[in-house]
């Protein structure tokens, strides 16, 4: 997989090479990477002055943006003795094995991360994390991706960049977005295009290198949007599914897999925009608060292929609130910004819910 990571004008490319040997009973994954990352330098001194009580202190920051560049593979292997991806949970729509949708299962995965696309090249760190399959239609399989890259060698060993975003894997070409990162990666922006390879061997592109360039400004643009959230939570079609929860009949500490569809209008009937995948946890233990990990891409309009990731707690049971956009792809590449939420209708089966989305963004 050639994977590149920007958090500034940079390009990213990622192409995915599988493949099979027969002997072992064992499908790999190869990721080729080629990273670009923005860094930023934060240079304040802050000192608590009471040690064990909480505080709090704001003070302006002086920030100088790098664009790093990177390039390695990620190593999957998706089967056989060792795999270093394994499903944890699945949903009662799918743990069949004639299911015929993956939709709701989820994977946790640590795979190393080599100099080459040889198994046995250099291991330089491990993507660790979750993969969840969060497509109803099977004929366009997409998942969404929740991983850390990490470094354990070279002169970011230590370090490490989050992904959090969807990954429409039928695609030919996509991209998924860099949301985060720590050590040498803090406060890390940027994205990855991928581009998908099956091939029976793997032919050796290029080995790893990294280099740390000057940021150039870009201006930033305010987006708005608004939309309809429609989730369905029950009957034959639910939108929602549960994969995980505690041993107790309580539905706080429980697991939800997430596909619902985004329209222009409340009305169920009014068009279709785009739709909302991936996770959402019902955390509360005294109130309903769910905290949601969804991917919200948009299929129609200006934005037709690109999307926002929203992490954030969701007090549900308040008809007014609002959620952190973390990232995005396509024409929201380093997203940031937040949705205020308005429940429209809620009864036991259906929800609707009002977005009002601020973004700033390339």
């Amino acid at each position: 997989m050639v994977l590149k990571i920007l958090t500034s004008s940079e390009n990213l490319y990622l192409s995915r090479c599988y493949t099979v040997n027969k002997d072992k009973n064992q499908i790999s994954v190869y990721m080729e990477g080629m990273i670009t990352v923005f860094g930023w330098a934060i240079f304040c001194l802050a000192i608590a002055p009471v040690y064990g009580e909480y505080y709090s202190e704001t003070t302006p920051a002086a920030v100088a943006e790098k664009v790093t560049q990177l390039h390695f593979f990620l190593h999957d292997t998706l089967s056989g003795e060792n795999p270093s991806a394994v499903m944890v949970a699945s949903s009662n729509l799918t743990n069949d094995d004639d299911s015929p949708t993956s939709f709701g299962s989820l994977f946790a995965i640590d795979s190393p991360l080599r100099v080459g696309p040889e198994p046995t090249s250099t291991v330089i760190g491990n993507a660790q994390g979750l993969i969840l399959s969060s497509s109803q239609d099977s004929s366009k399989f997409t998942i969404v991706m929740y991983i850390d890259f990490a470094f354990t060698s070279g002169k970011f060993n230590g370090s490490s960049f989050s992904v959090f975003s969807r990954n429409p894997v039928s695609e030919g070409d996509r991209e998924v977005a860099i949301v985060g990162g720590r050590g040498q990666f803090r406060l890390a922006r940027g994205w990855i295009l991928l581009l998908l390879c099956i091939i029976p061997t793997v032919p050796v592109y290029s080995q790893y290198y990294s280099k740390t360039l000057p940021c150039l400004p870009k201006e930033q643009k305010v987006t708005n949007l608004r939309f309809f959230f429609h989730g369905t939570l029950g009957g034959e079609n639910p939108t929602a599914v549960t994969v995980a929860r505690a041993n107790n009949s309580s539905p706080s500490n429980s697991i939800v897999v997430e596909e619902s569809p985004l329209t222009i209008g409340p009305d169920p009937a009014s068009e279709v925009i785009g739709n909302a995948q991936g996770l959402e946890v019902f955390a509360g233990q005294d109130t309903t608060t769910v905290v949601v990990y969804l991917d919200f891409g948009f299929t129609k309009g200006d934005f037709n292929g690109s999307s926002l990731s929203f992490f954030s707690r969701n007090p549900a049971t308040q008809k007014e609130r609002e959620l952190a956009v973390v990232g995005g792809r396509g024409k929201f590449r380093m997203a940031k910004g937040f949705a205020l939420l308005k429940t429209y209708f809620i009864n036991q089966t259906a929800l609707i819910v009002e977005y009002n989305v601020t973004v700033i963004h390339y």
